[in-house]
């Protein structure tokens, strides 16, 4: 298409030549419809070019928004996975927690025994030894029965 336009004049020189000198109505003629071929290329191409650039920009709108809907649904997926993680690891905080308390609760329930066993085998020492004292009292009581 430019190189019409390029070759346009040219061509209108070449037939002045043949017919002769021309006019200003002529050349004005001439040079105003050679701006109107030029024109209306550009005209045509500017329109097919906005077309071009809305359709080129629409396609890149729908990826952008295929891409936006595919990563919100990764972030949903993502989002699940991770309560569902938090989720099984409270669960098992709460089981160690039970186990941790029953096993709390058995060595106290322990401890308790043995500390009864304990005050038991003191009150048997402390009766075996009250026994004993009271046997060397009486002995020494029959002692200084006799030596009197």
């Amino acid at each position: 298409m430019v190189l019409i336009i390029c070759i346009a004049p040219l061509l209108a020189l070449e037939w002045v030549k043949v017919s002769g000198p021309m006019s200003f109505l002529q050349i004005f003629t001439l040079f105003a419809s050679s701006v109107t071929i030029f024109g209306l290329i550009v005209a045509i191409f500017s329109v097919y070019n906005g077309r071009m650039t809305r359709r080129e920009i629409g396609g890149l709108i729908r990826e952008t928004q295929e891409l936006i809907a595919r990563e919100a649904e990764a972030t949903r997926q993502l989002s699940r996975e991770t309560q569902e993680l938090i989720a099984r690891e409270a669960e098992a905080a709460r089981q160690l927690s039970r186990e941790t308390q029953e096993l709390i609760a058995r060595e106290a329930e322990a401890t308790r025994q043995l500390l009864r066993e304990t005050q038991e085998l003191i009150a048997r020492e402390a009766e075996a030894a009250r026994r004993i004292l009271q046997g060397i009292t009486e002995i020494l009581g029959r002692i200084d029965e006799r030596v009197r």
